[in-house]
Parts: structure tokens; C-alpha cells; sequence
């Protein structure tokens, strides 16, 4: 299966983003947990009617442009079960996304302009569901990177299913009804919090029982889908603002309380101080319509080595002014 992405399309980038966590900073090193790059291609396990598949997609060019080779690496091979995996594919990596006018919009920005230099053609990266999104954010919420790995490789080996090929093992994402049937102290077990616990099992539940059709918020309206994510427990602003950008495919979220953003934009538009939330939303006016993408370069900084970000700021600041 062949998918051609629009273009500007970077696979190599996006696969950074999704493949590690910002090793630069204290050079931390996290081994694979869902994702893999083996034998020349990104591989991932998912379940498809019920039964863990394992797929590959690797870069080729067909006539001179990028494309996107996806193959079943292991499980059912049914037609039904290739299409499923091309939908997962090209969603994951937005691959009918025009980028064109976020590039205008970055072009008008000292900024934006500079980063889209460096990142043109990455995508935010989807998750495979929205499910795995809400569950992993609720994970990650007021804790580090180092500790959100270690209890989220907690989860997945021990409610995951795994599929294996030429020796190696990849895990699938757990299913709701599998942490439905958990309980918070099966959970704690896995240095997971209390609250966090029963929030998992919680949406869990919601998810498996129909009561809550989380795959359906990709059609609804923007500000819909971030109003029906934060009534359930345990999704507040962020975590509905960080689904809505790296599940839902919504192009407008701004999370102006998120921290990484906040230092992000206090670097790279030479502020005094980390900006509030009101800052950031007065300064993210003019990316309207393409907040999340302006939110997710700033984000993608955190993955370069500090001698590039001073090189870029004395580029747009020659006189290392400061804004207030």
C-alpha cells in the first residue's frame, strides 16, 4: 500500500518526534515502548477487530516525491484489515493535511518563520486512537517525562497484548475493557496515583460500556470536542487542549497554560518573564486558525540541541533585545 502525502511532508522529523522524548535535555535515553524503527521502517502494534496487528510504513519515492510504503507486517491480511491500517497510517501522520496556509500565516511571524525553516513538512503526530491519547495524558499530567514513561511502560506491559516478529516484541496500547476491569489498587501497584486511577478506569469504562464514543469527536466542531472532553473526571484544560491537537487532528488549540509552551515562548520572543496564560493567547493571535501547529514547533525546540537555539536567536535578535 502506497499512501502520497501532501507536501511539505518530513517523515524523518515526524518519526523523531514520535520515536523519543527530548533526549537534549539531561540526555536521557528511554528505551521503545509502542514505538519502533526496525529493518529500515516505523512499526507499531494496534488491534484491529479484536486481535493485535503489527505494521511498518517506511519513506520511498514514487516519480520523484515522498511516498509512504505501509505493509501488515504481522496479523490477519484481509483486505477490510489493509484499509484499516492505511486509515490508521494517514491519519497518524496527517498525510492529506495542506500545509500551505500555516506556512503564510508562519511566514508573517520572525518566529514561526525561523522554525518552519528548520521543521517544513513535520506533522503532530496522531495517536492511533483517542482513547490511548486521553489515557496517556491523564498518565502524564504534573509529573516528568522520566516518570511518565516508566509508569506508562508499566501499563502497557502489564495489560497490553504483544505481537512478535523475528524476536522482538511490540505491545499493543491496553483496550478500555481490559483497564475497565482494573482496579485502583491494581493500578497503584504500577505507581500510579490514586485520583489517576480511578480516572483511567473511569473513562475506561465510559468507552467500553458505549456510554462515551471518543473516536467520534474527530467530526465534531473544535470547541465542541474540547467542552464534551472536559466533563469526564480527570480531564481538565490541558489534557482536553493536548488531545484535541495530538488525537483529534483539531488546527486551532492553544494550550497557553502549558509550561513547555510558556518557556518556549519566553526564549524565542525575547520575554523578561514566563509569560501567563493571557500572554500567550495575545501573542498566538495572529496564528489564529493554526494555533496547534504554532504550539507544536515551539514544542519541537525542546528536541534540538542548544547550540542551534542560540544560533537561531541571535539570527532574529542581533541586538539580544528583551520584550516585556
Amino acid at each position: 500500500m502506497l499512501i502520497q502525502p501532501q507536501q511539505p511532508f518530513d517523515f524523518v522529523r515526524t518519526l523523531k518526534f514520535i520515536l523519543s522524548p527530548p533526549a537534549a535535555l539531561n540526555r536521557r535515553v528511554f528505551e521503545p515502548l509502542m514505538e519502533h524503527f526496525q529493518d529500515g521502517e516505523y512499526r507499531r502494534a494496534i488491534r484491529i477487530d479484536g486481535r493485535p496487528v503489527l505494521y511498518g510504513v517506511a519513506e520511498e519515492r514514487t516519480f520523484g516525491e515522498p511516498a509512504l510504503k505501509v505493509r501488515v507486517v504481522k496479523g490477519s491480511s484481509g483486505r477490510s484489515v489493509h484499509q484499516r491500517v492505511q486509515q490508521v497510517v494517514s491519519r497518524q501522520f496527517s498525510t492529506e493535511l495542506d500545509l500551505t496556509p500555516f506556512l503564510k500565516i508562519a511566514r508573517n511571524d520572525k518566529v514561526l518563520s525561523k522554525l518552519v525553516d528548520r521543521f517544513l513538512g513535520m506533522r503532530i503526530p496522531q495517536a492511533p486512537t483517542v482513547y490511548e491519547c486521553v489515557v496517556c495524558a491523564i498518565l502524564e499530567q504534573q509529573v516528568n517525562l522520566t516518570f511518565a514513561h516508566q509508569v506508562k511502560r508499566a501499563l502497557v506491559e502489564t495489560y497490553g497484548e504483544t505481537v512478535e516478529f523475528k524476536g522482538q516484541h511490540y505491545s499493543a496500547f491496553p483496550e478500555p475493557h481490559t483497564l475497565a476491569s482494573a482496579t485502583p489498587v491494581d493500578l497503584r501497584k504500577l505507581q500510579i496515583s490514586g485520583p489517576k486511577a480511578r480516572y483511567i478506569i473511569g473513562i475506561s469504562r465510559a468507552v467500553a460500556d458505549g456510554q462515551v464514543d471518543l473516536e467520534g469527536l474527530r467530526s465534531v466542531p473544535s470547541e465542541e470536542a474540547r467542552i464534551r472532553l472536559v466533563e469526564h473526571k480527570g480531564i481538565g484544560p490541558w489534557t482536553a487542549e493536548y488531545v484535541c491537537l495530538r488525537a483529534l487532528g483539531k488546527l486551532d488549540h492553544l494550550p497557553s497554560a502549558d509550561v513547555g509552551l510558556q518557556k518556549a515562548v519566553q526564549a524565542f520572543y525575547r520575554l523578561r518573564k514566563v509569560p501567563a496564560p493571557a500572554r500567550v493567547e495575545q501573542i498566538g493571535r495572529k496564528w489564529a486558525g493554526w494555533r496547534s501547529y504554532a504550539t507544536f514547533y515551539l514544542w519541537l525546540t525542546y528536541w534540538e540541541q542548544p547550540e542551534w537555539k542560540e544560533s537561531l536567536l541571535t539570527e532574529i535578535y542581533p541586538g539580544n533585545r528583551t520584550q516585556s
